[in-house]
């Protein structure tokens, strides 16, 4: 493979693929439990919380760009959030003051309250099925009585990707960090999105960097970030990114290091890279999915391994 070809084809290997984040409350704070490639999150949440304050300077007014006082006023902000969330606007109230944007949502019932979670629940039992269709449809119920609820937006934007409904996961992610603008699982995925399935590099780079921002230490979202670097040829800032994602032991981010010093002309440091990444991650410990990543990682370094001998 060619230089050119490389630069083309690389960044989808280097790409961390993300398990899918389902996440409901529970009476404890924060508990998690692995499944295999499924990760459950259990976060409480206080029925009487239906309040939500937000600086102004914190809200999209479009996909990648914030709020600009020299360009927008305090009424922009208030129809720009009733246009994100459509009907659902109809059971809330929106006030500008002093800097911040007040959000309230109209109680529901404590009995429409958990039957919603319920719901919640139920919609989170089609998901684990591999029912994305049925998900959606308890999820879009929850939200009728809690629309301040993200776990049910996040959930039904994973869902609708599954389903490959590109346009509605990109609405609902959006809406969550309308709500919750440091939003870990929006934000990473409205990247990914944008890096990967809308060719939109400005705009991911704006969420990742969005992301990194609240979680310098997420290792897969500094290797994403990384392999969009790459791909727009900001390679410095791809080395930076990539060197801070290997603290995290991910085979992408040895693999994608050493194949930018390859492609600098610092053979030597790439084969560094690789050695260290086969000692610290060694085959038989190495997850299912990072099988073929790990495969050219060895077919890289058995080719830096015969050029050094030529």
């Amino acid at each position: 493979m060619n230089f050119t070809e490389t630069l083309r084809q690389a960044p989808d290997a280097l790409f961390c693929a993300n398990n899918w984040n389902l996440s409901f409350p529970h009476s404890d704070d924060i508990k998690q439990i692995h499944c295999g490639k499924l990760q459950l999150k259990y976060e409480s949440l206080k029925v009487h919380e239906m309040k939500i304050s937000i600086p102004l300077k914190d809200i999209m007014i479009a996909p990648g760009r914030r709020f600009n006082p020299a360009e927008h006023t305090g009424q922009d902000v208030i129809k720009r959030i009733r246009k994100v969330y459509g009907v659902i606007a109809e059971v809330m109230d929106v006030a500008v003051d002093n800097g911040m944007v007040h959000i309230e949502f109209r109680d529901a019932t404590p009995e429409k309250h958990r039957e919603a979670m319920k719901k919640l629940r139920q919609g989170i039992d089609e998901a684990q099925k591999g029912q994305p269709a049925k998900s959606i449809n308890l999820f879009r119920e929850v939200l009728a009585v809690i629309p301040e609820n993200l776990d049910a937006r996040r959930n039904m934007a994973r869902a609708h990707l599954d389903l490959g409904s590109i346009e509605q996961a990109k609405k609902l992610y959006q809406e969550v960090l309308q709500l919750k603008p440091a939003d870990h699982d929006a934000a990473i995925a409205l990247g990914n999105i944008y890096a990967r399935n809308e060719n939109n590099p400005e705009v991911a780079a704006f969420y990742y960097d969005l992301c990194l921002q609240h979680h310098p230490d997420d290792a897969m979202l500094s290797c994403n970030y990384a392999a969009l670097m790459f791909q727009t040829g900001e390679f410095q800032k791809a080395e930076v990114l990539f060197k801070q994602a290997v603290r995290g032991n991910l085979p992408n981010a040895y693999y994608g290091l050493a194949l930018l010093y390859k492609m600098s002309g610092q053979p030597d440091a790439a084969r560094s890279v690789l050695e260290t990444m086969f000692a610290r991650i060694p085959h038989a410990t190495l997850a299912g999915g990072h099988a073929a990543i790990y495969a050219e990682a060895q077919n890289l370094y058995n080719e830096l391994a015969g050029g050094s001998k030529q």
